[in-house]
């Protein structure tokens, strides 16, 4: 049986009612938990891919980006083509048709495969005290975040938001502290086998730092909203800045 088969079969045995929860909760938060997405051997699948490719071809990235107002991003990862490259079950689960169909229900939107190849799919993976991904907002509208390795609950990696925000990239300091000095900071823990899906351009958002011996391995998934598309605003200065040389200037 074919994997979107699959896919379909486990996503019609869902409740309704899940669903409808879901849908209202990302309609009012931007943000949402899905649990059980896929059949859980596929799930196994996935962690077991993540942690092989960590282990043999991760870089370590350690900088700050102006683009964001300085933050941090302390992790070790690994880029789209790597992952591409190795042609498994990652891509295979970002290449569904069925997966973007039910996301698309979730958030209410169709959700499109990003039209910059290098912010399809990553490999990310927090494991040193202090590890991070500060403050951001993503270039396109969805993110779909696949948690591999859940860290301690007690040490850190919590996920960090505030929802319908707007990222001024003229002034992204005074941006930030604006928003973080007058805003509710939301807080979720998500753990190991969840995902969690975000609208990411709106939502301005951050993996909190880790604070002790623990470890945080995520796939992120990137989907284009239909505005995405034909936005020529969209810039990819902060994933050329984090890949570098391994991607070059779109």
């Amino acid at each position: 049986m074919n994997f979107d088969k699959r896919l379909k079969d486990h996503i019609s045995s869902l409740s309704p009612q899940l669903q409808k929860a879901l849908k209202e909760r990302f309609k009012r938060e931007g943000t949402v938990q899905i649990e059980q997405l896929v059949p859980s051997d596929i799930a196994a699948e996935m962690h077991a891919q993540a942690k092989r490719l960590l282990n043999e071809n991760a870089k370590r990235r350690d900088l700050n980006l102006a683009s964001t107002g300085n933050t941090p991003r302390h992790y070790r990862s690994v880029g789209r083509d790597v992952v591409h490259t190795d042609n498994g079950i990652i891509t295979t689960f970002f290449e569904s048709e069925e997966i973007r169909r039910y996301l698309s229900n979730i958030a209410d939107e169709n959700l499109n495969k990003v039209p910059y190849e290098p912010e399809e799919y990553i490999i990310n993976s927090q494991e040193k005290s202090g590890d991070t991904h500060g403050w951001h907002w993503d270039d396109y509208a969805f993110a779909l975040i696949w948690v591999v390795d859940a860290p301690h609950p007690l040490r850190g990696g919590r996920i960090e938001y505030v929802n319908d925000t707007v990222w001024d990239k003229e002034n992204p300091e005074k941006n930030l502290a604006d928003i973080l000095s007058s805003r509710e900071v939301k807080s979720i823990y998500v753990n190991s086998g969840t995902c969690y899906l975000m609208r990411a351009n709106t939502t301005l958002h951050r993996v909190a730092p880790l604070t002790g011996q623990t470890q945080r391995t995520v796939i992120v998934f990137t989907y284009a909203s239909l505005s995405d598309m034909t936005d020529t605003s969209i810039s990819h200065e902060t994933m050329e800045a984090i890949y570098s040389p391994e991607i070059s200037a779109a």
